[in-house]
């Protein structure tokens, strides 16, 4: 391999790939690393709930293409894993968190349309919503 420059893809390539952006994704979600826009809500429908379990979800589901890439890898005889599947995994990882992010997108929209303005009652509460990369 002297005058030849190969690319090699390990099978950690895709589990550290689909781990980190499931751990960026994790933590863009929690208020105490990321400032965001909050609301007040008096009511806040289940749909809101649904959305943000919807969305962990999909964040959970990079993280399981992560360790499938790297599973599926490593499970094959070659010494070198078949760049295609790491890729695909890779790519299905990072599917997965902008699909979250949308989701998440999408309950701050409908939160944005039910809150409430000025002083808040006894019941109510307040929702962070925090910036996503792909929408906001």
């Amino acid at each position: 391999m002297k005058g030849e420059q190969r690319v090699l893809m390990r099978s950690w390539h895709a589990f550290v790939v689909g781990s980190v952006l499931g751990v960026a994704a994790l933590v863009e979600r929690v208020p105490l690393f990321v400032s965001g826009r909050t609301y007040v809500l008096c009511h806040v429908p289940s749909a809101v709930d649904h959305l943000t379990i919807a969305a962990l979800a999909l964040v959970g589901g990079a993280f399981v293409a992560a360790v499938t890439g790297g599973v599926a890898a490593i499970m094959r005889e070659s010494p070198r894993p078949e760049p295609v599947l790491l890729v695909v995994c890779m790519v299905a990882a990072l599917a997965f968190v902008v699909a979250a992010d949308r989701v998440d997108a999408a309950g701050e929209q409908r939160v944005a349309r039910l809150a409430v303005g000025g002083t808040r009652g006894a019941s109510c509460g307040f929702y962070s919503a925090t910036p996503g990369w792909f929408s906001w």
